[in-house]
């Protein structure tokens, strides 16, 4: 099939505006989520709670973090379970959250079906298995691990825009899909069509979020990429085979060794595409002697312990995370990570929609919301901006857990700040000195706070003091 004649600088023009729309349209909210999870991890000055609560504001980005972190395939959390995302901040290093971040944001936003499901899947797993291989070569020529995971992301965000453009690219996605399917090979099926490589469409959107320091044209991922797509057939292929003779000659080794360890890889890939629920992307990662194409299909249909819409109480969770509370924070200095895990109980086991802190500023003329948990916190943290009084001061009792409701209405300080009269409260004593409250409510689906939910609210705001007592200062 001879290829279409076009204008390649005209053609470049009319899909680098339409590329313009993917982000600004079809992928606002995964950009701006990327742009906050890069600016906390890069930023020394960020604590971990900051990058926990951009977490949590995603239920489906919190849940996959969690079976990541859980999976013992990819070796995070050991024996112990992590149950929350506070924990598994300190467990996994803020590298490690940021690359497994980015991975899990690119899983959710690939629609449930569409007619290039195959080349969407096709590519993501490339893009993982790739990603594994370079954040591998990398620590084999002896980088620290916080710049092997900066390889890690730069393979997957490289093969961004090829993602985005399966899911997204319309009549530009079938004029190339009819290319390929002639037999085109891609590079030429891009040029064609598009006038650039879904390469250069990758930088396109990451300058468009302004994340394009991300490619560096590293060496390391450039090999990964080439062993990624030519493995894709299995690794017996001849192009597969001269890659893993490539990456042999590198570190000096037998080709045996080096298969062996390629493959390991390619299976912890695999194990990343399935804990995040993108399992059939497997079937594009190579399988290796130990997992055949149908263990993998087994393990990608396997249910995954989904997030439920909307928090609901469970009790053994609530014990399960009231424990980890301890392991959390051994200073003071790290109260904002206990304040966290916190308030992540309150919102994940208690079933609280909306949760929050405010905390007394340092000159304490002021009780403002600093951290905050569930959906729509945001406006909520904005309403609780509180300035301290004597008056304030009469209507807060330290150790005091109270729940309000229309009979029994809340405090006028809190009531005109919220609008909301069935709510939970608890003040925040260290030191025999109030520092703040706990806020908490139903209002996003105007569920009842039963007396079980008010139970667990006592119990972890009743538990963080405890440990506030006992942390050296």
């Amino acid at each position: 099939m001879p290829l279409p004649q076009s204008d390649f600088t005209a053609s470049s023009i009319t899909f680098r505006g339409f590329g313009q729309a993917i982000a600004q349209q079809n992928l606002p909210a995964f950009g701006q989520t990327m742009q906050e999870v890069f600016a906390a991890t890069e930023n020394d000055s960020l604590s971990g709670q900051q990058i926990a609560e951009i977490i949590l504001r995603d239920p489906a980005l919190t849940s996959s973090l969690l079976r990541v972190a859980n999976s013992a395939g990819m070796g995070y959390a050991g024996q112990n379970k992590v149950l929350t995302v506070s924990r598994a901040v300190v467990v996994m290093g803020h590298n490690a959250i940021r690359s497994l971040c980015i991975s899990a944001l690119a899983v959710e936003s690939m629609p449930e079906n569409g007619p290039f499901r195959a080349r969407l899947l096709a590519a993501l797993g490339t893009a993982l298995h790739a990603a594994v291989q370079a954040k591998d070569l990398g620590l084999r020529k002896g980088l620290r691990r916080d710049e092997a995971e900066r390889l890690f992301l730069e393979a997957l965000m490289g093969r961004i825009g090829e993602l985005a453009f399966w899911c997204y690219g319309g009549e530009f996605a079938e004029r190339v899909d009819e290319l390929l399917k002639s037999g085109v090979s891609p590079e030429l099926a891009e040029q064609s069509i598009l006038g650039m490589s879904l390469l250069q469409f990758s930088h396109d959107l990451l300058r468009a979020w302004n994340l394009d320091a991300v490619i560096r044209d590293s060496a390391e991922v450039a090999v990964a990429v080439q062993l990624g797509r030519a493995a894709q057939l299995g690794w017996a292929n001849p192009e597969a085979r001269q890659a893993v003779l490539h990456v042999a000659a590198l570190f000096r080794q037998s080709e045996a060794q080096t298969l062996k360890r390629l493959q390991s890889n390619a299976e912890q890939a695999s194990q990343l595409a399935v804990v995040l629920g993108a399992g059939a992307a497997t079937r594009w990662i190579p399988a290796t002697p130990a997992s055949t194409d149908e263990e993998s299909a087994a393990q990608s249909t396997e249910p995954l312990e989904m997030r439920p819409a909307e928090p609901t109480a469970d009790m053994a969770l609530q014990l399960r995370m009231l424990t980890e509370m301890n392991a959390v924070a051994v200073s003071r200095k790290e109260l904002p990570m206990l304040f966290e895990a916190c308030l992540e109980g309150l919102h994940r086991a208690v079933g609280l929609d909306r949760c929050v802190l405010c905390l007394m500023t340092p000159t304490r003329d002021r009780l403002l919301a600093r951290l905050g948990a569930g959906s729509g916190v945001a406006d909520l943290r904005a309403r609780l901006q509180l300035p301290w009084s004597a008056t304030l001061e009469t209507q807060l009792q330290a150790g005091s857990v109270r729940r309000f409701s229309a009979e029994q209405p809340p405090p006028d300080f809190l009531l005109q700040a919220t609008a909301v009269h069935d709510c939970l409260m608890a003040t925040l004593t260290v030191d025999q000195k109030i520092i703040g409250l706990f806020y908490a409510d139903q209002q996003t689906t105007q569920r009842p706070l039963t007396a079980e939910i008010f139970d667990g609210f006592r119990r972890f705001v009743t538990q963080t003091e405890l440990i506030v007592r006992g942390l050296p200062r």
